[in-house]
């Protein structure tokens, strides 16, 4: 049995403060240990701001309770913090660390919700179970048309589902040929995840629905990261705070 301990405290330099590499990875956190996964993530948000990524993070502890259940304790927290901040233990299932940052709720920031992101509670899934590596991308093929980047593109999720390998994602994309579908795609270029719309096809003049090749396994698992996450939190959530009205 693992019991995955996540810091809990949260003192004034919670935002930059960051395991993503001065400790080593928890790697038994993978398929044991419960969260708030962030699915989607609004430009401009309090969860943007806040540097939460969409797929790759996991709200694990706030204010310095832990996450491990889906009681409504975060979502009533969250209400409860409107025009406040609340200090987050984030969990990162590509680099296998945890990073501090802080989430100010609020109503006024252009769009829909007090967080603009999309949060399901789940157990942390294992990175390499929902990833494909994009390779060859065809000439006029439904790939090419949605801005798939050859072999810097990686296919995390499809929709609002975390896809269960190669066999399962063929299976949605076949399911849905002539319909729009949502991919949620990292790129190695910019180490940053973003929404994809693509309209699956037998008719774009070549094999396969979407017209470009995909690998799996170790030799196409998501790059190391250049950078660290808890940098772009540190930046947003201060650019945040310097915003907001005294």
């Amino acid at each position: 049995f693992f019991f995955a301990h996540f810091p809990m405290g949260s003192g004034p330099s919670a935002e930059s403060r960051a395991s993503d590499g001065d400790e080593p990875p928890l790697e038994g956190v993978v398929d044991q240990e419960y969260g708030f996964r962030v699915h989607r993530v609004e430009a401009n948000s309090p969860g943007d701001l806040a540097g939460l990524q969409s797929i790759l993070d996991y709200v694990v502890v706030a204010n310095g309770i832990r996450l491990d259940s889906d009681d409504g304790v975060f979502v009533k927290m969250i209400g409860d913090s409107v025009g406040g901040e609340i200090p987050c233990t984030v969990f990162n299932t590509q680099t296998l660390r945890t990073r501090e940052t802080v989430i100010r709720p609020t109503a006024n920031w252009g769009g829909a919700g007090l967080l603009g992101v999309t949060i399901r509670f789940d157990v942390a899934r294992p990175l390499e179970k929902h990833t494909l590596h994009v390779l060859d991308v065809y000439p006029s093929s439904p790939a090419s048309a949605a801005g798939l980047d050859a072999f810097n593109d990686y296919i995390l999720g499809v929709g609002d589902l975390l896809y269960d390998g190669p066999d399962e994602f063929g299976e949605i994309v076949a399911y849905n040929c002539g319909r729009p579908v949502r991919l949620y795609v990292y790129s190695s270029r910019t180490e940053a995840v973003r929404e994809v719309t693509i309209t699956p096809s037998k008719d774009w003049g070549g094999e396969g629905c979407l017209g470009c090749g995909v690998g799996c396994g170790y030799l196409h698992s998501l790059p190391r990261r250049r950078t660290k996450l808890a940098a772009a939190a540190t930046r947003t959530s201060a650019a945040a705070a310097a915003a907001a009205p005294a």
